[in-house]
């Protein structure tokens, strides 16, 4: 088979322990010589000094081998030097080892699948029974006689390896259902022997029933299962990581992902089999809950990503939105943050710019605060549904000036009254005819400054003339007291900070002037820490509320309710 080998690379001895030994079996060369005796671990091919069968061409081009024991592989089998020793007696003579009378160049011709690794395993316990010996200095290893149903399970998972093997280039690089990953070869030459390949001839070839092949993927898929470490759910997240992000992976972890990528292959050649009518189709799990093998399978999706971290309670969406007017506001507020000593987390509080008070908040709050919800999952009571989500439920916190259309309780209400609606639109969307609204209630946050705006709801007259002086190099030539009483004249006509330079030659920085005001805000966040009876900046007590808010939904995963069909009178 021209293919077989390029896309995951044969093994020799030396790499073979290495990648036992991340599994956490350790083997060496006496031992595995011992496990060839007893036909237990027996290399995939012996490559020869000699010939030993007839040559073999490929069945059609090769790809460029991608490594130096794949062309030995290739050389030994165009000569005849190339031996299945599986299917002869133990070869006593043959050497793992090498000796003092061979040269450093030397290599004892043993190639072995990565897919027998799979095998490991079950060698557990008659490893843990071996014994060491030293006989004409040589160090040996001794293992006891088999068991025979020991002989059997790994004469079984040697079959399972072979076929894999050659299954291997046509099915691993589409492992990921969402993209196609080919390790030395050219895409088109890939897409000219997938084309080519015919699953049934292979299926004879292999001599490899159907029912077979499922069988023994979903064999191994329980497997798989009972030797996750991580939980159904950071299973599923562990599953979606590309195969450069389990490099690191050992132990119980890699022999779980092992017997995964093994039963996928198998699968995908299933698939392949029942298209064409030579095998049952495969249920699709999608949307069914309870365990089953299939549902184990590394490309089985039953949720979106943003599902499966909401459900571990790492979704990166955030749990609130902060939304600010202007610039002082969001030059502040990140400040403020890390004063109260609250993380920055960007799934706790993420912050937007406004940019005015009368911006329509409507088409916002539908982006940012209504939820998404995924499939439904039954009902909590009778008549009312319940729906997974997609990312978590997020609050949206509004803080602006009391300008239109927020100028009194009743116009911040009605303004709340219509986001909330707007919410319950984007659901009716999604098929939730009648959400919850004790869920929805506490998505929209309204709250104003208890002055025109923010600069005089935070700093008295004297803060902002010290601050506008710190920035503005002329102040229109007013002296400190003049523009103190601009500033109150101001505050007190119910008008914006920046009435006070609307006349000026040039005019004051918003964010310079949040600068120069940040001292004073800073003073006022520590006084209010440490002295029970100092005023909290009202900023402050908004950041505070959105964090406890983030902080109680950060590590947990909900569900969307609906009103039964006959709600109570």
């Amino acid at each position: 088979m021209p293919w077989v080998f390029t896309q995951g690379h044969p093994l020799d001895t030396d790499s073979l322990i290495g990648e036992a030994g991340k599994r956490g079996i350790k083997l060496d060369l006496p031992l595995l010589r011992e496990l060839y005796r007893h036909c237990l671990f027996v290399p995939f091919v012996e490559v020869t000094s000699r010939r030993v069968g007839e040559p073999r061409t490929p069945g059609g081009p090769e790809p460029i081998p991608g490594c130096s024991r794949l062309l030995q592989i290739r050389l030994a089998r165009d000569t005849g030097c190339l031996r299945d020793l599986a299917a002869e007696p133990f070869k006593r003579h043959l050497q793992f080892a090498r000796d003092a009378q061979k040269p450093p160049s030397w290599w004892n011709g043993f190639v072995y699948s990565r897919y027998q690794l799979l095998a490991l395993r079950e060698l557990k316990g008659i490893l843990e029974q071996r014994k060491h010996l030293t006989r004409g200095g040589r160090r040996l290893v001794r293992l006891p006689t088999p068991d025979p149903m020991l002989l059997d399970r790994m004469g079984y998972l040697r079959k399972i390896a072979v076929a894999v093997t050659a299954l291997e280039a046509r099915y691993l690089p589409k492992l990921d259902p969402e993209m196609i990953y080919l390790l030395n070869v050219d895409a088109e030459d890939w897409e000219a022997y997938r084309q080519a390949f015919d699953p049934v001839q292979m299926r004879e070839w292999l001599q490899y029933p159907a029912d077979q092949v499922r069988q023994d993927a979903e064999g191994l898929l329980a497997r798989a299962s009972r030797l996750d470490q991580y939980g159904a759910e950071w299973s599923q997240l562990v599953r979606r990581a590309p195969a450069k992000a389990r490099k690191d992976f050992k132990d119980a972890a890699l022999q779980a992902v092992d017997l995964r990528i093994a039963a996928e292959i198998l699968l995908l050649f299933y698939e392949d089999l029942a298209g064409r009518g030579q095998a049952k189709v495969p249920p699709d799990r999608t949307g069914q809950r309870g365990w089953h093998p299939l549902a184990e399978r590394i490309s089985f999706r039953s949720q979106t990503l943003d599902e499966n971290l909401d459900d571990l309670g790492i979704s990166p969406h955030p749990r609130v939105v902060l939304a600010l007017e202007g610039d002082t506001e969001m030059r502040h507020a990140p400040r403020v943050q890390a004063a109260l000593e609250f993380t920055d987390a960007p799934e706790m509080i993420r912050m937007l710019k406004l940019g005015a008070a009368n911006r329509d908040l409507v088409k916002l709050a539908a982006l940012a605060a209504a939820p998404l919800v995924s499939q439904k999952i039954g009902q909590k009571v009778p008549g009312a549904n319940a729906w997974d989500l997609i990312k978590p439920f997020t609050t949206l916190f509004v803080a602006v000036d009391p300008d239109p259309p927020f100028t009194s309780p009743e116009r911040v209400a009605k303004e709340r009254a219509k986001i909330l609606n707007e919410i319950k639109d984007v659901l009716k969307a999604q098929g939730v005819e009648r959400p919850n609204p004790d869920e929805l209630d506490p998505l929209v946050t309204i709250r104003t400054w208890d002055a025109p705006c923010y600069e005089f709801a935070h700093f008295t007259d004297e803060e902002l003339a010290d601050g506008i002086m710190a920035v503005h190099h002329t102040i229109n030539g007013l002296s400190r007291e003049d523009l103190v009483a601009s500033v109150a004249r101001t505050r007190n006509r119910g008008k914006d900070i920046k009435e006070v330079w609307g006349q000026w030659e040039y005019k004051v920085s918003k964010v310079e002037l949040a600068d120069a005001l940040w001292p004073a805000m800073l003073q006022k966040i520590q006084l209010c820490m440490t002295t029970k009876a100092a005023p909290v900046p009202p900023i402050a007590a908004i950041i505070s509320d959105a964090y406890h808010v983030a902080l109680q939904r950060r590590h947990n995963s909900y569900v969307l309710t609906e009103l039964p069909d006959d709600p109570p009178a």
